[in-house]
Formats: structure tokens, C-alpha cells, sequence
């Protein structure tokens, strides 16, 4: 019964909810023989399978697998120099100790950067800016929380002016070279490091990647479920083509 209930919630919460009215609205102009119903079939159909795990999952896990993570040991012997943490949203809204709070992307990010940082006890550049007038200054409201959590600060380098990945790259290019930085490591969500690290290749970086933030399990378990319409399938799944058509702009140097 729980299974059912679950089946059912997907087919009317949106997005399930609209596929649901998009399916009946479908079936009414077979019935009426309206033109426009085999584009309408086909957007349907491309709408549902987005919003699935399964399409999801394909879609983002060639980005989260483009690099293998080094091991602590490989990354001591490597010598990185600095840490560039690249920025991913931020909200103006009160906090424990200040305002403004990071998206959960960045979250995750920092947990490792943080980690990481104790572990080759390097510098981290924080790299965000403010991106619309309603959004926080990252870069700021980071070292708020990594100095509230004990990282000290003469490790937390600001770069609070990018407001996209290109900015995020050319900004922190700045930085090294005031201070002599040579062999970052560069810290972001799986599925937006190979097109940050298309960037730093342009602007002549030689970076280490570092995945983090996976957005999906390494493995896909076969479930009814990850064939059901789902928000967080929709999400994920445009975030991915949004990467895809980020690192095509790229290659057209549209960027």
C-alpha cells in the first residue's frame, strides 16, 4: 500500500502532476483529431523521461566520472599549492553567527575543502561573488563559516567579485599570481568540473581536479521508482544539459 501511495503522489506533484494533464490533454486531441498532437506526444515523452532518475542518472554520471580523485597520499606528493574552492550560490538570509547562507552544493564543497585544507595544510581561495542583487556575497559569507568552524584565516584567500565559472577562473588566476601559486587544486560539484577545468585549461592553469558533491550513487539500482516523474530528477537532469551546453559553448569559444 505504502508503494502505491508513493506511485500515486508521483502522477500529481509536480513535475508528475503536469505530465499527468499533459497525457490527458494528449488523449483529447487524438480523440478530436486536433493537428498538433503527435508534437505534443513527443514533448510529453521527453518531459517524463527528464524527469526520471534513470535519464537523470545518464546524464550526469559521465560528467561526476570524467575524473577519479586522487588519494591523500598522491595529492602530498603532487604538492598543490592552493585550494580554489569555485563558488555556487548563495542566499541573503540570517545565520547562526551573521547573514547569508551557501546552497547545498557549496556545502558539500566545503566539508571537503575543509578536510582537505587539514590534510595538505594549503591556502584556499574562496571564489563567488555576488550574482544578483538578492544573492549574498559567497566568497564573504564562507570565511564567516570556515573561521566559525576553525579554519584560520590566514589560510582564507577572498576572490568575492566572479559571478560565473569563466569569472570564477579568471579571478583566481589573479590571485596565484600575487601569490606566486603555481599547482592548484581545484574543488567544485562533479558535475560542473569538466567544463571548470576546460576553463582553466584556456586560461593556461595546469589544476588538479577534485570531485565532490556527487549528485547520484555510483550504481543505478534497478526500482520502479527511478522510472517515476520526480523534482529532483528534473533538476538534476537539466542541470547536466546545462554543463553539456556550457562546455559546447566552449569548444565554440561562444565563452
Amino acid at each position: 500500500m505504502l508503494y502505491l501511495v508513493k506511485i500515486f503522489y508521483a502522477f500529481i506533484i509536480p513535475p508528475g502532476g503536469i505530465i499527468s494533464l499533459l497525457i490527458l490533454f494528449n488523449i483529447y486531441l487524438y480523440w478530436k483529431k486536433i493537428k498538433g498532437k503527435y508534437i505534443l506526444s513527443v514533448i510529453t515523452l521527453l518531459f517524463y523521461l527528464l524527469s526520471t532518475n534513470f535519464i537523470a542518472y545518464h546524464l550526469v554520471k559521465p560528467l561526476e566520472n570524467f575524473y577519479q580523485n586522487k588519494t591523500i597520499e598522491q595529492l602530498k606528493q603532487d604538492k598543490n599549492d592552493v585550494i580554489i574552492m569555485l563558488g555556487g550560490g548563495a542566499i541573503n538570509v540570517a545565520d547562526i553567527d551573521g547573514k547569508g547562507q551557501v546552497s547545498g552544493y557549496v556545502a558539500n564543497r566545503m566539508i571537503t575543502v575543509m578536510r582537505l585544507q587539514k590534510e595538505l595544510d594549503i591556502p584556499i581561495i574562496l571564489s563567488g561573488g555576488k550574482v544578483f542583487e538578492d544573492t549574498g556575497r559567497e566568497a564573504d559569507i564562507e570565511k564567516r563559516i570556515f573561521e566559525g568552524m576553525g579554519v584560520d584565516s590566514k589560510y582564507l584567500i577572498l576572490e568575492n567579485q566572479s559571478r560565473n565559472t569563466v569569472e570564477n577562473v579568471q579571478n583566481s588566476k589573479v590571485i596565484m599570481e600575487e601569490y606566486n601559486f603555481t599547482k592548484p587544486l581545484v574543488i567544485t560539484s562533479g558535475f560542473h568540473l569538466p567544463r571548470a577545468m576546460e576553463i582553466f585549461a584556456r586560461e593556461g592553469i595546469e589544476a588538479t581536479p577534485y570531485v565532490v558533491d556527487y549528485q547520484m550513487s555510483d550504481e543505478l539500482v534497478f526500482s520502479i521508482f527511478n522510472f517515476l516523474p520526480n523534482n529532483g530528477g528534473l533538476n538534476t537532469s537539466c542541470m547536466a544539459i546545462r554543463e553539456y551546453l556550457g562546455i559546447l559553448a566552449l569548444k565554440l569559444k561562444m565563452q
